[in-house]
């Protein structure tokens, strides 16, 4: 199942199966080297992500030129002596503790969702694509006659169709027809995981039958029962790596501590483009250039940042959408099919280990 990658400036790509472009990897050393600003820009940023990031990063511009006007057009007939004299500190000081409070509780929000984002990559997908990696390393080096060939494919199709499943449970929309189309399920198969109304239960079932089909071809091939574990082990960590997988998707962040940290982000951005009104208007009856400019720049940045690190955190709450930084699942199973695949063709080659122990190549 082979899937173009598409080499960028900055990086790699892959398409979805809906058409959505999806981040493989990165050029780090270009990102260090070029700086941030220069590929601010690129494909993946807070600035290219999502465009509602500009438009809130536009009405707090807009609010705060507003401001500005307001101020001088209030005190245009005492030639803005009133703004000259206007006392700021207050208003200074009030930005100043906002902006000491939201870095400290917007970082440890940041923090609790990498980490969910990094739990549903390494204990959910990547517990299921290790066992489905050592499952057909197992069972190719155990099975690898050519009488078990058909086994050995409808493990790798189950294992690919569980994948495949657990994408369509996280995005809700059931597709097995779909998997027809791929040969990974039969249609009795799909017949059969149509009548589960729950979508989580369908790759589980998959694992289900893997686990089914390769006891009872070890039993009639006489494998001894420690190896049989071991594939049951594998099996079970799928069946946990999905089950972590609901479990972070179905249990949010608290939502009243996630509505907090976002009205501190909104409230701090208010108060800063207050700030910047009413100083810039302060500044333009002082004749100040160098305030002027200070507090656009101030005000641009600190809330284009603040609101790009609120829209990061969405984007990788779930990682299994259409954004273009959430997971590459085409990639991935790419990668895993060339896996399970070298594992299959490595047997043909593999040396005989005679009962003198010397090796000799197979016929």
């Amino acid at each position: 199942m082979g899937v173009e990658e598409k080499q960028n400036w900055m990086s790699t790509t892959v398409q979805s199966r809906e058409g959505f472009e999806k981040i493989l990897r990165y050029d780090l050393k270009k990102l260090v080297q070029w700086t941030a600003v220069a590929t601010l820009f690129c494909k993946g940023t807070c600035v290219t992500m999502d465009c509602k990031a500009f438009v809130n990063v536009f009405f707090m511009f807009l609010m705060g030129a507003l401001i500005c006007l307001v101020m001088l057009l209030t005190t245009i007939n005492d030639n803005h002596e009133y703004l000259k004299k206007l006392d700021t500190e207050p208003l200074k000081d009030l930005a100043w503790q906002i902006n000491a409070l939201v870095p400290f509780c917007l970082a440890l929000y940041l923090s609790l969702s990498l980490t969910r984002w990094w739990a549903l990559r390494d204990q959910g997908l990547g517990k299921v694509f290790d066992a489905l990696t050592s499952v057909s390393m197992l069972v190719s080096c155990e099975l690898y006659e050519d009488k078990w060939n058909t086994v050995r494919n409808q493990i790798a199709k189950f294992g690919m169709a569980s994948v495949e499943l657990i994408v369509q449970a996280a995005r809700d929309r059931p597709n097995l027809e779909l998997l027809v189309e791929m040969d990974c399920l039969g249609s009795e198969e799909a017949a059969a995981l149509q009548r589960l109304p729950i979508t989580w239960e369908r790759p589980i079932i998959c694992w289900a039958w893997i686990l089914r089909i390769c006891m009872s071809a070890m039993d009639y091939a006489k494998t001894p029962a420690p190896r049989t574990a071991m594939v049951m082990r594998e099996c079970l960590v799928a069946k946990e790596g999905m089950t972590t997988m609901n479990m972070y998707l179905d249990t949010q962040l608290p939502f009243g501590y996630v509505h907090l940290m976002t009205l501190l982000v909104n409230l701090q951005n208010m108060v800063m483009t207050l700030k910047a009104g009413i100083l810039f208007a302060q500044a333009y009856a002082l004749g100040n250039t160098n305030l002027m400019v200070q507090q656009c720049i101030s005000c641009l940045l600190i809330v284009l940042l603040y609101q790009g690190i609120l829209q990061i955190s969405y984007v990788i709450a779930d990682p299994f959408g259409n954004d273009i930084i959430n997971f590459p699942i085409t990639g991935y199973m790419n990668y895993i099919a060339a896996v399970v695949d070298a594992t299959f063709e490595a047997q043909a080659e593999c040396p005989v280990v005679a009962d003198n122990g010397r090796l000799h190549r197979p016929y």
